[in-house]
């Protein structure tokens, strides 16, 4: 059998933490906490499709998702929130307007994705600066952090994380975490890709 690259040093660790995890029992006084969290890799522009059916992919989100989410409220009566990361190389104002509408009712959020190959450090500081820019100022999206500045999640749309791919395709940058924290990034979420080769 061929184990995931480099399983031999994240695999015990997993195997230790789910193991603990399904052994734990809460006792009757302890309030037990249940975090969902959905993350969307949302590409409304997926497979070269029209602006038409990409607004109409965007429509559909926003017609039944308000009423999904105005179902449920959890313990502190707040509804749930979707997290769409929508890609800056399929940046459409439009499409980002009608996500936006779903955020700032408060039942969703948007974060940064990307897809990229062969790019250089010079060019992904611009397309994330540009990306960022362009959904806080036009969209009122992100969260803005201490210093003013927004600050947001990631996902590596290709999983090859800081040029993690054996093959070194869909990235090309050896330092993408480092330009991802310079430019307010403060969680990356492609991780776990295994069994991909990318997974650390």
């Amino acid at each position: 059998m061929r184990l995931p690259r480099h399983a031999e040093l994240w695999g015990p660790g997993l195997m230790q933490s789910w193991w603990r995890d399904r052994t734990w029992q809460p006792s009757p006084e302890t309030p037990v906490t249940v975090w969902l969290l959905f993350t969307d890799h949302f590409e409304p522009c997926g497979g070269s499709v029209s602006h038409s059916v990409a607004l109409e992919r965007v429509d559909r989100w926003a017609h039944h998702w308000p009423l999904i989410a105005g179902e449920v409220r959890d313990s502190f009566g707040r509804r749930p929130q979707y997290t769409f990361f929508y890609p800056a190389e399929e940046y459409d104002r439009e499409v980002v307007d009608r996500i936006a509408s779903l955020t700032h009712s408060g039942i969703a959020d948007v974060e940064v994705h990307l897809h990229h190959d062969n790019d250089t450090p010079a060019n992904f500081l611009a397309t994330l600066e540009e990306f960022v820019t362009r959904l806080r100022r036009d969209h009122g999206l992100l969260h803005l952090g201490p210093d003013g500045k927004p600050e947001w999640c990631f996902i590596h749309g290709n999983w090859a994380l800081d040029n993690s791919r054996p093959d070194g395709r869909y990235c090309g940058v050896n330092n993408e975490i480092d330009i991802l924290i310079e430019t307010g990034c403060y969680v990356d979420m492609t991780m776990p890709s295994a069994p991909s080769p990318t997974q650390t």
